[in-house]
């Protein structure tokens, strides 16, 4: 019920409804991981973040073994932009046309501005990796919070809010992550066509999320 079949050409696979979240193993079971803290070193797996804040500071090597640990993986490129095309190949996921608020995305000041002051030097690995920067008012959102961000087979947030990886890496060895954050939803792309190739699979921050999918049953 968490996920949706989707189906484009010869392609049929299902992905989740809303952005992931994660829970930690351990020997006596599970306890949710918080959100804003990276899992480095630590064994989590992808649940759903229906209703709860989902992911960030994730690279595109732990979600993709977040993923496999709930039986799912990451979804691959195609798959993750038919999902917010849909069929009628629209730009957001929404539709057509642009709808300023239906996503979460456009905050007007960075959040690690807000935390370290403002200037160039400010953006390092550390500072984008500390908590303060998901404290803040508009920054990430629980999932399907912005009922208006929605593909028409009820498939959320797949504009903004997190950027979200996917399995591919270019040539030069880099993952790719999709969909814009609370922040920018644009520079890279508008809408299902953002797209983001500058990092390496093990980088994470503030912004980076994901969400999984999964071959349907036989």
């Amino acid at each position: 019920e968490d996920m949706v079949l989707q189906r484009g050409g010869d392609r049929l696979f299902c992905i989740d409804r809303y952005e992931a979240a994660l829970v930690q193993l351990g020997v006596s079971g599970t306890v949710p991981w918080p959100f804003d803290r990276p899992p480095d070193g630590v064994d989590v797996r992808a649940i759903v973040a229906v209703g709860i804040k989902p992911q960030g500071y994730i690279s595109q090597v732990q979600a993709q073994k977040a993923c496999q640990r709930a039986g799912k993986r990451l979804c691959k490129e195609a798959e993750w932009e038919l999902a917010c095309r849909g069929a009628a190949n629209t730009t957001y996921p929404y539709g057509q046309t642009y709808k300023k608020g239906a996503c979460n995305e456009g905050r007007p000041r960075n959040p690690v501005n807000d935390c370290f002051g403002d200037g160039p030097g400010v953006f390092t690995y550390e500072n984008m990796n500390d908590p303060c920067c998901v404290k803040w008012p508009d920054t990430v959102a629980k999932g399907g919070a912005f009922g208006e961000c929605k593909t028409p087979l009820g498939v959320f947030d797949l504009h903004g809010n997190l950027h979200e990886w996917v399995d591919a890496v270019t040539l030069s060895g880099n993952g790719v992550f999709r969909g814009g954050f609370f922040v920018d939803a644009k520079i890279n792309g508008a809408g299902c066509g953002y797209r983001t190739t500058a990092h390496r699979p093990s980088y994470h921050d503030y912004s980076t999320g994901f969400r999984c999918c999964a071959d349907p049953p036989q």
